[in-house]
């Protein structure tokens, strides 16, 4: 796990070093750079030691027979299968490092080399002769990469802030990119002009002026017939080996365990592949901020199973100084990326890195790829709902207007999940998908949101997301939906907090339930293996039944989620009436002063939850004034 930077025919090696020192938040195990004066160019690289620990694995690293150099972010879990093909093939390890193999695999296989990693990746090679460039991000998305390219500069960075350092960018916000309907930012969009995500599952080819971007995966959906027996050993025997090879470290290995079903199976399978107990981490929040948020306490779950299988279980009460913590959340995550669960996953991370753990699996992903997200099944019943005529559903809706979602001291979420339902629920399908999210803007609140006209359709998200929606029109409308999903809230919400938020803590995050195989898998298979009946994640909860106890597999979801409601309503107040107030926002000039204001004033009153909405604006006023001044 590293960060890496690299300048091609642009910046200087002061700048190159300024760019590598803003990587890491805490401290890297090594940091180094490499500069080739004669191309103008060089590469940044700072290292967390995870694989071979040795100053053998630290990067820059080159290839005295090719005249390739690497740096590389991420873990290959595969690389001593790799390292033993290309042994066999004549080619010499220096290192015991994944990062060599990479070097290796591309001398021999060139671009086609990537299609033998399964890991989490984003690297760059460059060639100190010919000047040329390949990088390339993982499928998934998991690790990010950023590129800024202009005539024959380029410049690629694991995060923004190294890229903000080169005098060759001009820096400046993507007003367009913020003009968006959802609290997050659509590759290749990021919300800095200019500076682009390189998709997950694409590389990248540079030399001179001529850059291309190329595809070299992607998800196939086909819906095959299947036995439920034959399903359900295939996802076992991947779950296992995904879990195994996510393993692989030098370093103590950990988890995340929320109580939930996702986490509790990782979990229990690392432990039956480990002799010691397994290390987890849970948090816990305060009675008060559970009720506010309107959330059950998950953490008694946690340590059941904790003490059920005699995990090293760390339970940790979450009471943040959150107008001190949000703005560095903010800088951390470098994207406008508007979701307080990006504030926990830092703070339990930050819990494991002072226990001793550098490498914490997750379950983040399996909501899209196995259809978990309560709004998924919420569109498929909306089907059902449309069939009620019409003047009904409108009398329906407007009595339930008129029912607060709130109250000073606890949330209705029953009565918010209803509202939230009525908010899509007569929408056509496509849309429905697009905006089943709470806090996604329909067209005429995205109106009345923001000052400019900008036109709604315009929007990226819902162009691409229409795009992917219409690209398989034979699926089914759950494959849709969680294609959808997979292809963009996973990678550029999910995928992004997490991997910024663990490693401004100095802790590496795994996500074994979104192997590529695994999610190939997936997606081959029939909708009712996702949600059966009102069963959602069916094929997992049925392989599930062997590892673990009923009641966590069949229990109601419950939400990775900050007590966002109660901070905006108490520890965040003065905050929500000082950058959100009349003049600040008219000031900003980007969103409707009346229109903000009634969103406030409805949501403290309980009459609607608009907390999200407010939280995005928060969000978004303070990454303003961080990053632009």
């Amino acid at each position: 796990m590293c960060g890496i930077v690299g300048f091609f025919n642009c910046g200087s090696k002061d700048e190159l070093q300024n760019a590598v020192k803003c990587i890491s938040h805490r401290g890297p195990d090594s940091s180094d750079t490499e500069w080739f004066t004669n191309k103008n160019s060089g590469l940044g690289h700072t290292r967390l030691s995870i694989i071979d620990l040795s100053d053998a694995g630290k990067q820059p690293k080159y290839d005295r027979e090719t005249g390739n150099w690497i740096i590389y972010n991420g873990e290959i879990y595969n690389y001593k299968e790799i390292r033993s093909k290309l042994r066999k093939k004549g080619h010499q390890f220096t290192s015991d490092c994944d990062t060599e193999v990479i070097l290796k695999a591309y001398s021999e296989w060139g671009q086609n080399s990537v299609d033998y990693l399964n890991g989490m990746f984003s690297f760059a090679i460059y060639n100190e002769k010919s000047g040329h460039v390949f990088a390339c991000r993982d499928r998934l998305g998991i690790k990010p990469f950023y590129y800024y390219q202009k005539d024959n500069k380029l410049i690629i960075a694991s995060e923004i802030k190294s890229i903000l350092e080169c005098k060759d960018y001009n820096r400046a916000p993507d007003l367009n990119a913020l003009h968006t309907p959802v609290h997050y930012q659509v590759s290749p969009q990021t919300g800095f002009k200019g500076i682009k995500k390189l998709e997950p599952g694409h590389y990248l080819t540079f030399k001179d002026s001529n850059f291309n971007i190329t595809s070299y995966w992607d998800i196939h959906p086909t819906e095959n017939p299947i036995s439920e027996k034959g399903a359900l050993e295939r996802l076992d025997e991947l779950l296992l080996d995904s879990i195994k090879l996510q393993m692989v470290s030098d370093v103590p290995v950990g988890a995340l365990l929320s109580g939930g079903l996702d986490s509790s199976l990782i979990c229990v399978l690392m432990q039956k592949l480990m002799d010691e107990p397994l290390n987890t981490f849970t948090i816990k929040f305060k009675e008060e901020d559970l009720k506010r948020q309107g959330n059950v306490d998950d953490s008694v779950y946690a340590k059941r199973l904790a003490e059920l299988h005699n995990f090293n279980h760390h339970e940790i009460t979450i009471e943040p100084d959150i107008v001190d913590l949000l703005p560095k959340i903010i800088y951390s995550l470098e994207e406008p990326i508007a979701d307080p669960a990006a504030i926990n996953t830092y703070l339990i991370s930050k819990e494991a890195r002072e226990a001793g753990i550098k490498v914490l699996l997750s379950g983040m992903g399996a909501d899209e790829v196995f259809s978990g997200y309560r709004p998924h099944l919420a569109c498929l019943k909306a089907d059902t709902y449309q069939n009620i005529p019409g003047p009904i559903r409108s009398t329906i809706e407007s009595i339930f207007n008129y029912i607060p979602s709130s109250n000073k001291k606890r949330d209705f979420k029953y009565i918010r999940w209803v509202k939230s339902f009525f908010n899509f629920a007569s929408l056509p399908r496509e849309r429905r998908a697009l905006l089943m999210k709470n806090s996604a803007l329909h067209k005429k609140e995205f109106q009345e949101y923001f000052v400019s006209n900008l036109n709604y359709e315009d929007s990226l998200y819902i162009k691409k997301g229409s795009e992917l929606f219409s690209e398989h029109e034979s699926l089914s409308y759950l494959t849709k939906i969680c294609y959808l999903d997979t292809k963009m809230y996973m990678p550029d919400h999910n995928l992004t907090y997490l991997d910024k938020a663990m490693m401004a803590a100095s802790v590496e995050g795994r996500p074994p339930l979104i192997d590529h195989r695994i999610v190939e898998f997936m997606f081959s298979l029939p909708p009712e293996f996702k949600i059966n009946g009102n069963t959602q994640k069916y094929l997992l909860k049925k392989v599930s039944e062997k590892y673990l106890p009923e009641d966590i597999i069949y229990r109601s979801k419950a939400p990775f989620s900050a007590p966002m409601r109660g901070w905006l309503k108490k520890e965040l107040k003065e905050m929500v009436n000082d950058v959100l107030s009349y003049d600040a926002v008219k000031k900003r000039g980007i969103y409707n002063p009346e229109y903000i204001n009634q969103l406030i004033e409805r949501n403290e009153k309980g009459l609607e939850d608009n907390s999200q909405l407010i939280w995005r604006l928060i969000v978004n006023e303070l990454w303003l004034r961080t990053f632009f001044k």
